[in-house]
């Protein structure tokens, strides 16, 4: 959870977490029931442009979804200082290490602008995926997209930051 007085949560019903998420390439066309559930572990917050969503070493209790603004994903590096590696756009996800072991951000999450955030909990996320491996299989090959796409990223990012 962002640690800071720029965070305005939400109060939104099932129906509307449900829209939200079907709204995003994350969770649009994943089964009605498999969304339901999802929404009731997702909580809605809006942060303002400079807000630390997440810090890089910290445990990563939510999995966000961007639904509007856009957030950078930043590393600090020797002698470089902070390190933009990723630009996350609306229907992008960040903090998956909510749901991958040790459970701790690799990296700082910054609001570059106002955002408005779909945060799923990362134990019960984790728990609702031990237990079910329907959602499971739902779940993880999004996952694996978003990290595949984030690791091309972030390679492109670190070769121009070794052409300097």
């Amino acid at each position: 959870m962002p640690e800071t007085e720029a965070v305005m949560p939400r109060t939104d019903d099932n129906a509307s977490l449900v829209a939200l998420l079907n709204a995003t390439w994350f969770g649009a066309n994943l089964p009605p029931e498999t969304q339901v559930r999802l929404a009731g572990l997702a909580r809605r917050y809006q942060a303002g442009a400079g807000t630390t969503l997440l810090a890089e070493g910290q445990l990563a209790n939510e999995l966000g979804i961007v639904l509007s603004g856009r957030v950078s994903l930043r590393t600090l590096v020797p002698e470089e200082g902070w390190i933009t590696i990723l630009t996350v756009e609306p229907g992008d996800i960040f903090g998956q290490s909510a749901v991958v072991a040790p459970y701790r951000s690799t990296s700082t999450v910054v609001a570059l602008q106002p955002v408005d955030v779909l945060a799923l909990d990362g134990p019960g996320l984790r728990a609702a995926l031990a237990a079910d491996h329907d959602l499971a299989a739902e779940l993880y090959p999004r996952l694996l997209q978003a990290l595949a796409r984030r690791l091309s990223a972030t390679r492109l990012q670190m070769l121009d930051l070794f052409a300097r």
